[in-house]
């Protein structure tokens, strides 16, 4: 029972390092195919209240894409619910995927904020797309995404434009749903992470010579 309370409590954010660890010491990445197969049969132990209430999950679908095709990776920090995204360059463009499921419970809110919107920009999905999954208490310009009455999923792509070098620029993710936990049971109807996205300078291509 212990074993499947700690999973239950850290699910989200083993789900972010499995999906996006490079793992240097054999230079292999888990694939996401994997991910689901494995994870899939754990995360229904994480029923913390009978057959109702579950602890929200936010992921990244896939790895972050470059303009140009390339993929990025997440990594891990020393921090809880920190991440790090590779470094990009001011001009870069960065496509994002994320999923959050509320399982049986509804998903009420998603948060999207950044720490300098003058580091970098946020191109989001179209608006009538949005206004046909968010209502009008909604806010899209601040990230604040509220959700419409029965929805237990939430599919978001976006882009992440660099503007200017800024190596702490970040992205706190939120997601929260109508799970309701007691004090005598392990979870949380909110599930939070931050992603550092380190900005550089392009780098100077001019010929030298």
């Amino acid at each position: 029972m212990q074993l499947r309370h700690n999973f239950c409590n850290f699910a989200h954010i083993i789900t972010i390092i499995v999906a996006h660890a490079n793992f240097n010491h054999n230079k292999m990445k888990i694939k996401l195919i994997i991910l689901t197969a494995i994870l899939g049969s754990m995360l229904i132990s994480c029923n913390l209240e009978g057959e109702s209430n579950y602890t929200p999950m936010l992921y990244f679908v896939t790895e972050p894409k470059l303009q140009n095709g390339d993929t990025l990776s997440i990594y891990r920090t020393d921090k809880l619910d920190v991440f790090r995204l590779d470094t990009i360059s001011v001009g870069d463009t960065v496509s994002f995927y994320m999923y959050a499921t509320g399982y049986s419970n509804n998903l009420t809110a998603y948060y999207m904020k950044q720490s300098s919107d003058s580091a970098a920009g946020i191109i989001l999905p179209r608006q009538s797309s949005m206004d046909s999954v968010f209502t009008a208490e909604s806010d899209y310009k601040t990230g604040k995404f509220i959700m419409g009455a029965n929805s237990t999923s939430l599919y978001f792509p976006f882009k992440y434009v660099a503007k200017k070098a800024e190596k702490n620029a970040k992205i706190t993710f939120t997601i929260i749903s109508d799970a309701q936990f007691t004090d005598m049971t392990i979870g949380s109807n909110t599930t939070s992470f931050e992603l550092i996205t380190p900005i550089a300078l392009k780098p100077d291509t001019t010929d030298t010579e």
